[in-house]
């Protein structure tokens, strides 16, 4: 007999969770599984991290108040892959398993389970490797075209202010320090906020 968390999430307002808990009530009843919380997120999507019945299953679950997670669907547990496969881990680092009853087939209490689980792990690692690989090829497409990576050099304000007062444009003084017109015009407002601060200051 296990120790179930149902969890059930709708994503608007105008729907319910009542079919989704339906079925996993029943679901638990003719497997002859003890119910112990249900948590339920009504208007909340997936691709949030901090759905508040969401974070109280994961928090009961690393207490140990439940030994087993069982959902509808995956996509109401989650819609990342990655997110997917990162939960799960944790929760099973807990000593907690995971079912999805939609998918007959993802319920890591058993082989075939933790078979797919790995294989869904792997393709996550693989999906994480694309994006790493595609963004190497544009650093390097990047650097090619002379584009000057990493984080911008940081702007003295005395210098930009002198440089303006000899003439220069905002875009000439941000070719000096590899940055937009934009952040060449607050260090020159932060330059002069300072000033009148000062002037405040020594009149008071």
């Amino acid at each position: 007999m296990k120790n179930i968390g149902i969890y059930a999430r709708v994503s608007t307002g105008d729907q319910t969770s009542e079919q989704q808990l339906a079925v996993l009530r029943s679901y638990c009843e003719n497997a002859g599984h003890k119910i112990a919380d249900e948590y339920i997120d009504e208007g909340e999507s997936a691709l949030k991290q901090n759905r508040p019945q969401y974070l109280r299953l994961l928090d009961d679950a690393r207490k140990r108040k439940i030994d087993t997670i069982l959902v509808y669907k995956l996509d109401r547990f989650s819609r990342s892959l990655k997110e997917l496969v990162n939960t799960i881990s944790t929760i099973k680092g807990y000593g907690v398993n995971f079912i999805s009853y939609t998918e007959k087939d993802f319920d890591t209490t058993t082989a075939t389970g933790q078979l797919m689980f790995h294989i869904v792990s792997a393709f996550a690692q693989f999906e994480r490797d694309m994006i790493s690989e595609r963004t190497k090829l544009k650093l390097a497409y990047l650097k090619s075209k002379g584009v000057k990576l990493g984080r911008p050099r940081k702007v003295e304000y005395d210098k930009v202010f002198a440089l303006r007062a000899r003439g220069l444009s905002l875009s000439q003084i941000g070719k000096e320090f590899s940055c937009g017109r934009a952040t060449i015009c607050k260090a020159l407002k932060k330059r002069i906020f300072d000033e009148k601060k000062q002037t405040v200051a020594v009149v008071g």
